[in-house]
């Protein structure tokens, strides 16, 4: 099939249900398995650590500080060989501040990465928003906040 019968052909019948680039639908969003990986944090009782979070359209945000909360939605289906789909990462600075971070899987090559330093978990809070992700950071947050 040419370049001119695939394109005649989603016009005709819509974008081809073999999408071979896995782009992530509501679907697999709502099918996630949210998994907390307090593996990858840091306790603040340790030395602070240089830390780059990157995020698009702007400069990636550099600071000293630990890693305190990551949760991470997995894909549940077993054809995507447990993709993940996006992270929350959240960081406290050794100048007291906190850096969000969200991850966004679009498809199997592109992904989009938000950041913001905010001041206190009302901030936090408005950040990560109330989705299933967002409450799961919260919860692990009110867990390790209690070590300090």
């Amino acid at each position: 099939m040419g370049f001119f019968d695939k394109l005649t052909n989603i016009f005709e019948k819509g974008v081809s249900s073999d999408d071979p680039l896995h782009k992530v639908t509501k679907e697999d969003h709502d099918k996630a398995i949210i998994k907390e990986r307090p593996d990858l944090c840091i306790s603040i009782t340790e030395t602070p650590q240089k830390t780059n979070v990157q995020k698009d359209g702007a400069r990636d945000i550099i600071f000293s500080g630990w890693q305190i909360c990551n949760v991470e939605e997995r894909d549940s289906n077993p054809a995507h060989n447990d993709r993940r789909l996006g992270y929350l990462k959240l960081f406290k600075t050794k100048n007291d501040k906190f850096v969000c971070q969200r991850m966004t899987l679009i498809d199997d090559e592109e992904k989009h990465y938000e950041a913001l330093t905010v001041e206190d978990i009302v901030d936090i809070r408005n950040f990560y928003g109330t989705d299933t992700l967002g409450v799961a950071l919260m919860l692990m947050l009110d867990r390790v906040s209690k070590e300090w």
